[in-house]
């Protein structure tokens, strides 16, 4: 069976709590699940890269680096808790070989409770070009059209063949060279507009987002800490989750 091809990002800032999400996804793996993890590299230092490999290598795994083309997201707008470093998922498709031909993208802020092959194997993704979780937003700063919904780009399954076909990437970089007084929501927003009709819900379980869904009865398997209020800075719901992982550790 072909690997389950996970590709994530992080600076060297997030690659602690990058190495707590590789620790949950791996331990929480089943056994007959094979994952090839993908790191966007926005200049880890060499020593954390060391101990993300040492992690990995406990479970007979080798991270995959790989490097996007900086200049493409000069003029993407940044502040507050995210960095320019969340664009370059825009990039995925792109970076990896053109015989991958899908992909699930993964946030750094992530704890995960269980396998992704039933995500994986979502027989929707093939008349798609994403699946993705809705994202309970109040506003946003693109106006989407009567009847269509705003996703959460925490969590991305990702058809990479249509994607390539169709330039999304191309299509996602002009629109927020021409339109930075809409970004709101960094990437999400840019996602959004040319996406808005070509993605497909999954559940909620898939991106449980603690800010929005704290009171919703859901069982996730992944918990997105998805705002500025993290475990690490701050108290927020499910802090004891992302720590069970943080705490055993070798950083």
């Amino acid at each position: 069976m072909q690997p389950v091809s996970i590709v994530t990002i992080s600076n060297d800032n997030y690659a602690v709590h990058l190495a707590t999400m590789l620790f949950s996804l791996f331990e929480n793996k089943l056994s007959k699940t094979n994952y090839q993890v993908y790191i966007i590299d926005g200049d880890i230092s060499k020593e954390n890269k060391s101990k993300i490999n040492s992690l990995l290598k406990n479970y007979n795994s080798s991270p995959i680096y790989l490097n996007v083309e900086q200049k493409l997201y000069e003029k993407c707008p940044v502040w507050g808790h995210v960095s320019r470093e969340a664009f370059y998922r825009i990039s995925i498709p792109d970076l990896l070989d053109k015989s991958i031909e899908k992909a699930i993208y993964l946030d750094s802020d992530l704890i995960i409770k269980g396998d992704l092959l039933e995500l994986w194997r979502n027989e929707q993704l093939e008349n798609h070009f994403l699946g993705a979780v809705e994202d309970p937003v109040d506003y946003a700063g693109i106006t989407l059209p009567n009847g269509y919904k705003f996703f959460n780009s925490g969590v991305l399954l990702i058809n990479l063949k249509k994607w390539r076909e169709y330039y999304i990437s191309d299509k996602v970089l002009e629109f927020i060279n021409n339109n930075p007084s809409k970004i709101m929501w960094w990437d999400q927003d840019a996602l959004n507009a040319i996406l808005y009709d070509k993605w497909f819900p999954l559940d909620y379980k898939w991106n449980y987002q603690v800010y929005q869904m704290r009171h919703w009865n859901i069982n996730p398997i992944i918990i997105h800490f998805n705002t500025d209020v993290k475990p690490w800075n701050r108290k927020t719901y499910l802090k004891k989750e992302y720590y069970y992982y943080r705490n055993r550790l070798n950083w």
